[in-house]
């Protein structure tokens, strides 16, 4: 019996986003790390893990491209790969798993549920192997097909459905005699496009297998997640017998860790990003505003006397106030803007896509104008303004953290100015130049 531990390669330019990871599984796999796409490329070629863990963004290469080189390599291509990122969006999901990807990992990573994943991907691809190699052989194990949890359904030449086992029917609600004779996509929900199945179809019959996500839908009209592995059995004359495959309902999986990105990305009160997810933002914010050549305002926003407010009318009303404020700051954003909540009355801003400052400046007075707006609350008619202080990227070429900084600095010399106005850090010379003509109107807040 072979007992050498099963090795795992983690591709990251911030070794220090998966270093717990790694902490967590050397105990049972041999893991390595590079902090580059060539160097983890190379190190691939030298020694093939069994598990490749991924980052999107990274500078030189990014994870997308790896992943499609590690795809197109025959000696690779069978390695798993499980994206670990921040981004949340389904179209970078839809992205990577149409690239080949078996999995994705959300940061900050839950170590204990990334360790299962984990082991569970591995032992999944150990079957999907052993199953691959047990039907080409024409001697499959029918306690496997029987007994196994995953659910596995057995389809000819052609498609159509000769067989399935009891875990396919728990899993969807078929019963053998609702399916046989039927082509899979009776399971289809619609929610993947032409193009996913395309390339799916394509990595059957050019690499007579594929591993990846779908949503299907089960016999009750319900949608479920389904880790999946399908792979085409051929002959000795390379012709198509039936294809194979097998999936585990992971919707469970999927919910709890939208919840657990939730709750570590966005802010609980106002549903806006929160700083980790900001942090992660702002890097690729400044990443595309450098391949744009446009403008980015790194934006911080504090509210003019909302501390009065909370004491005279309660946290309740001030939360709601919070709430109402964002909603506003979200109506006047663009796309690709982000608005995020640093805690307190204070939030951040990234704005991207400016010609010259002009542009930004028509918008942070109309987000000013709609921040200064009444809210009623419970009856009180509650107006308070907002200081905006911003920086320019690339004209201010700092790093992300002093960005930041010096957009901080110049909110509060919009607040010593006299408040309700933005105010510009000037990089270039190193001091606050204000806006004489920022100031939008004096707002008030009154019951």
């Amino acid at each position: 019996m072979n007992t050498k531990p099963l090795k795992i390669l983690a591709i990251d330019d911030v070794p220090a986003n998966l270093y717990l990871l790694g902490l967590a599984l050397q105990d049972e796999y041999q893991f390595k790390m590079a902090t580059s796409g060539a160097q983890g490329l190379q190190m691939a070629n030298e020694d093939p893990p069994d598990l490749i863990l991924l980052d999107i963004m990274m500078p030189d290469m990014d994870g997308f491209e790896i992943c499609r080189r590690l795809k197109n390599d025959s000696k690779l291509q069978d390695i798993p790969v499980v994206f670990v990122t921040a981004l949340s969006e389904q179209s970078a999901e839809a992205k990577g798993l149409a690239l080949g990807a078996a999995d994705y990992l959300c940061k900050p990573v839950n170590l204990e549920i990334a360790r299962i994943r984990i082991r569970n991907l591995l032992e999944r691809e150990a079957l999907r192997r052993e199953l691959k190699q047990q039907v080409h052989q024409q001697n499959m194990i029918a306690s496997v097909f029987d007994h196994i949890h995953d659910g596995i359904v057995i389809s000819d030449a052609c498609n159509n459905i000769i067989d399935i086992n009891e875990a396919f029917t728990r899993i969807t609600g078929y019963e053998r005699e609702d399916v046989l004779g039927k082509n899979p996509r009776l399971l289809k929900s619609g929610r993947q496009s032409d193009e996913f199945y395309k390339s799916m179809w394509h990595s059957l019959l050019t690499k007579n297998h594929w591993t990846g996500q779908i949503w299907n839908r089960n016999k009750n009209g319900e949608i479920y997640a389904a880790l999946t592995s399908i792979s085409a059995v051929r002959d000795a004359q390379q012709n198509i017998q039936h294809f194979i495959g097998l999936f585990t309902d992971i919707t469970q999986l999927k919910n709890h860790e939208s919840n657990l990105e939730r709750i570590a990305h966005f802010d609980p009160l106002t549903g806006v990003p929160n700083r980790l997810l900001l942090a992660d933002r702002l890097k690729q914010a400044i990443a595309q505003t450098k391949r744009s050549g446009t403008l980015m305002a790194v934006c911080y926003m504090d509210l003019d006397s909302f501390k009065p407010v909370n004491d005279r009318y309660g946290h309740n009303v001030g939360d709601q106030l919070l709430i109402s404020i964002s909603q506003r700051i979200k109506d006047c954003l663009r796309a690709g803007d982000t608005v995020a909540r640093m805690g307190g009355d204070e939030f951040v801003l990234l704005l991207l896509g400016f010609n010259d400052i002009k542009e930004c400046e028509s918008v942070l007075t109309r987000m000013l104008n709609k921040v200064a707006e009444t809210t009623v609350i419970q009856g009180h008619h509650l107006t308070v303004s907002a200081s905006l202080g911003f920086t320019l990227f690339p004209a201010d070429m700092a790093s992300a953290e002093v960005l930041l900084h010096h957009a901080d600095q110049a909110m509060y010399m919009a607040k010593e100015r006299g408040k309700n106005r933005f105010h510009l850090y000037e990089a270039s010379t190193d001091h606050n130049t204000v806006m004489e003509d920022s100031r939008p109107g004096l707002c008030k807040a009154d019951s």
